[in-house]
């Protein structure tokens, strides 16, 4: 059997949708942070940019589905965190010479390993791979719970669902409007976190029979339904803060909001619906290179911005301008990704 045909259709179209969603959620806030709700161009951008808030809890769903059935002795285990640090420090590392010989002088900031191991220690060396930490410590665990998923029957694995979801998703979003209800401060659940919910959501999904139209219907529509909560809440939240704070509460990238989390699961449904076949060459290629889209972009974002973002805003508005740059970027992302991946040993960790 061929490597393609053992990658399913929906997992690979998953990965490549939430690479994307990655670029659109570091390069969206551009426009409605410059437009106000009177603008159409805000709605359009505050939707977008909620649907990207997506992108990590679909990664963790897809990490759950392939992870949780299987049961990982400490030396595979080891291995994996092992491919997440090695990951982790290289690129890093590439970030790390590029801001060298932009701000400080290519040599001998480069040789100073201490100034770089010390950055990533104390913080991600560039905005989004925090990621890379979070998915360490779940590697970390995860041992733990695949053994865990495996003793979890029907109604159980739906219990641990709803806690992870109400205490970490939910509660936080109702204390936002009525702080008298927030949880005590001592209170504490650190197992039912809404990434540990959606860690299990993608092995319960995963192990449901293809959904039928009918649930691919209601999934779409829970998809829009979400969205247009999260788009209502936050227009009512730029009515109660001062002008100039921040009004788009609901992105807390540790603790997604319920909405949030909810929009991801029915975008995984629909996909599990509409991708139910083995993947085909191309789409597996495709999905194998979501890892190094994720980790290129956030350069790619930086290098563009000036040079293609501000440039189309001249001649186009900022939305369609935004939409642009954001297929720019994962196009050149993917052809970076597609490059890295040839190069021996490379392939391995991507």
């Amino acid at each position: 059997m061929s490597a393609a045909a053992r990658r399913e259709g929906w997992l690979d179209g998953l990965r490549i949708l939430a690479a994307f969603l990655v670029i659109v959620n570091h390069t969206n806030s551009y426009v409605f942070k410059a437009a106000l709700p009177v603008q159409a161009e805000w709605w359009l951008s505050i939707a977008l940019y909620y649907l990207s808030k997506i992108a990590v809890p679909l990664f963790v769903m897809i990490s759950g589905a392939c992870l949780l059935p299987k049961r990982d002795g400490w030396r595979t285990a080891g291995r994996r965190a092992l491919r997440v640090v090695l990951v982790l420090l290289l690129f890093s590392y590439g970030y790390y010479a590029y801001d060298a010989w932009v701000n400080w002088g290519l040599w001998p900031r480069l040789a100073d390993l201490g100034a770089f191991l010390n950055l990533v220690w104390t913080q991600q060396i560039t905005d989004s791979f925090w990621y890379l930490y979070f998915y360490l410590g779940l590697m970390a665990m995860l041992p733990f719970l695949q053994r865990l998923a495996q003793a979890l029957r029907g109604r159980e694995l739906l219990g641990l669902l709803g806690a992870c979801f109400f205490l970490d998703g939910l509660w936080p979003l109702i204390a936002h409007y009525a702080p008298g209800l927030a949880a005590p401060s001592f209170f504490q659940v650190p197992l039912f976190t809404a990434y540990i919910g959606l860690f299990f959501a993608g092995y319960w999904i995963r192990g449901l029979k293809a959904p039928s139209r009918g649930q691919m219907l209601g999934a779409g529509l829970g998809l829009a339904a979400c969205l247009a909560v999260s788009v209502a809440l936050t227009r009512i939240e730029y009515g109660l803060v001062a002008p100039g704070e921040k009004y788009w509460f609901m992105d807390d990238r540790l603790h997604p909001a319920l909405p949030t989390v909810l929009a991801a699961m029915c975008m995984l449904l629909l996909f599990r619906g509409w991708l139910s076949r083995p993947s085909s060459r191309a789409l597996a290629e495709l999905g194998g290179c979501a890892f190094g889209i994720y980790l290129v972009q956030d350069w790619l974002i930086a290098q563009s911005r000036y040079r293609l973002f501000e440039p189309l805003c001249g001649v186009l508005p900022a939305f369609p301008s935004a939409i642009l740059w954001e297929i720019a970027v994962f196009a050149a992302a993917l052809a970076a990704a597609w490059l890295l991946r040839r190069i021996p040993g490379l392939k391995r960790l991507l």
